[in-house]
This record gives structure tokens, sequence and C-alpha cells, in this order.
């Protein structure tokens, strides 16, 4: 199975807004900050304001605010959502998806990866993706650390150079 361009935009737009439980954002923002257009978001929010996701207010102070808690949010019940028809697929042709058929020898793996894929997501919910994001911006601040840390030690380095050459 591959993940659908309206899962991916969901879960991400999910976790924007949980980020910032106590206020309402416009479609605008998150659109933005996902880099998807602001109609297809609009769309995606429809359909998870309408399962009971989230609520809208119009207005000048409105927006969209997630009104379920991240943890009892589960990925695989935003994928029944937002994809419309999840499928088994092969890979890609002219951007069209290539069914796997049941009749094809290797049918057997292809089903087997999409169940286990499928129980991971049962068990996933908006709570561990944003955990695991943080750790991943935790992680990456630390390289960015080193990085700037090892940047400065060469800088410190080559001055030393250029004034022992200076002197001779």
């Amino acid at each position: 199975m591959l993940v659908g361009m309206r899962l991916a935009s969901g879960i991400r737009a999910l976790y924007e807004l949980a980020l910032l439980p106590e206020r309402r954002s416009a479609v605008r923002e998150i659109a933005k900050s996902c880099g998807v257009s602001e109609p297809f978001l609009r769309r995606i929010f429809l359909d998870l304001r309408a399962k009971g996701y989230l609520e809208a207010q119009k207005g000048r102070a409105g927006g969209f605010k997630l009104i379920k808690e991240p943890q009892t949010i589960k990925i695989a019940d935003l994928a029944n959502i937002l994809e419309k028809k999840p499928a088994l697929v092969l890979g890609r042709v002219r951007r069209d998806l290539i069914p796997v058929d049941p009749s094809c020898p290797t049918y057997p793996f292809w089903k087997g990866l999409e169940d286990k894929f499928m129980q991971d997501m049962e068990k996933l919910t908006l709570a561990d993706v944003i955990a695991l994001a943080g750790e991943a911006k935790t992680s990456t601040k630390s390289r960015a650390k080193t990085a700037r840390k090892t940047q400065k030690k060469k800088e410190r380095t080559k001055t030393a150079r250029t004034k022992k050459r200076a002197k001779r």
C-alpha cells in the first residue's frame, strides 16, 4: 500500500493543529506549513470535521481546531476517512498506480506486507506521530549544534594559522 497524498497531508495538518490545541488555525496557515494548496487541505478538513475530529468557526477569530485528543486518533481511522479506496499497489507508470492482481504469484508477499502495515496503523495514534516528530527534532537540533561547534573550531584553527603566517 502506498500512502496517498490526502492521508499524508491530513496527518501533517492534524499534527500542526495538535501543537496549538488552545487556538483555531486558518486553513491558509496550515496549508502553507504543509506545502499543499488551500482548497486541497480545506476538503481534507471538511471530511475530518464531518467525522468529528475537527470543529470549525467562521469569522475573524475563526479557523479549525482539533477536538479529539491525539492519543485517541488512530492512523488507520484517518486512512479510512481520507483515502477513499486504499489499495495494494506495486508501482507507478506515468503516475497511474498499478494494482496488484490476486492472480500474480507475488501477491501473497505484497498482501502480507500490506496486512502488517495496516496492523501497525491500527496501533499508532496521532500522539505517536507527535512524539516521534519531537524525537526527530531533538536529534536534528543536536546534530546542528555539533555541526556549529565543528565549524567554529575550524574557523578558530584557520584564524590561528593565519596569525602564525602573519608573524613569519
